[in-house]
């Protein structure tokens, strides 16, 4: 099977869960990855809903690679904060149940890696698994997505943590944007790192900047210090990702890529035009 492109609905959050799962499958792709939290799938939606929405993507074609949930973080929490943390995860779950979905994200939060303990990885791999054992009850895998500022920001981190998790429903989210400003490696030796732990790919492009202040540009404390990145197109950035789509088609991924641009935007049209462009970018990366 054929590598399947997706829209993250975060891009198009002006717009409500309904009208923007619409406009991913009228420009063309494949599936759609609700974002989480309001305006969204929020864990408040009852399960009529959601059954609705199944139904309504079932009209539409398109299927659900992935609940992008922000649940978890349960580095540097309390016991009944990281219990609050698993039940709302278990809503999702259900959630995923109803949506034919058999991913979800749940990540370990904490600080970067530099920073981080052996106690952070026994704490989180602890609850990672505990929440493993409750999407195994659904057929649930749970992604953690390499994501900067996490005590997942890298390949061997990531790796490290499944390894103490030790869970065959766990697996990593590859994400190139973040990886980037971490200045970990994101192409081919990525993925032949990750062998059979890769579970899912979001893709977006960044800029390492001077100015802060330009729009969208945000600052994170890195290796490096402090520094300011922008969002960008996807082909227009720093993030080259000819040589993971290359590394992908060669192992043999056949799952999604989710587009998750973060670009601003200034109304529902520029939305639909970067929504657009994504997509024809993401057809170009796959031959």
């Amino acid at each position: 099977m054929a590598i399947r492109t997706a829209l993250f609905s975060k891009v198009l959050r002006d717009r409500s869960l309904e009208e923007a799962a619409e406009l991913a499958a009228e420009i063309g792709y494949d599936g759609f990855e609700p974002m989480c939290r309001e305006p969204h799938l929020d864990a408040d939606r009852s399960f009529e809903e959601v059954t609705a929405f199944r139904e309504r993507l079932d009209e539409l074609g398109l299927e659900v690679p992935c609940l992008a949930t922000y649940t978890g973080h349960y580095v540097g929490k309390s016991r009944q904060e990281c219990e609050a943390e698993l039940e709302e995860f278990e809503r999702f779950l259900e959630f995923a149940e109803a949506l034919d979905c058999d991913l979800v994200r749940h990540g370990p939060g904490g600080p970067p890696v530099r920073e981080a303990t052996d106690d952070d990885y026994e704490r989180a791999a602890a609850w990672l698994a505990r929440a493993a054992d409750r999407a195994a009850a659904y057929d649930v895998t749970i992604g953690i997505e390499i994501h900067a500022h996490t005590i997942t920001e890298t390949v061997d981190s990531t790796t490290r943590l499944l390894d103490e998790i030790d869970r065959e429903n766990v697996g990593a989210i590859h994400d190139a944007g973040n990886m980037y400003i971490t200045l970990d490696d994101f192409g081919p030796e990525s993925v032949r790192e990750l062998g059979d732990d890769l579970v899912h790919v979001h893709v977006k492009d960044e800029q390492r900047i001077d100015d802060p202040d330009r729009p969208g540009a945000f600052e994170l404390e890195t290796d490096d210090g402090l520094e300011a990145f922008q969002p960008r197109l996807l082909g227009e950035g720093a993030v080259d990702h000819g040589p993971l789509f290359d590394a992908l088609a060669e192992a043999g991924y056949d799952g999604y890529v989710t587009d998750e641009c973060h670009v601003p935007r200034g109304d529902l049209e520029d939305e639909r035009e970067v929504a657009e462009h994504e997509l024809a970018e993401l057809n170009r990366l796959l031959g």
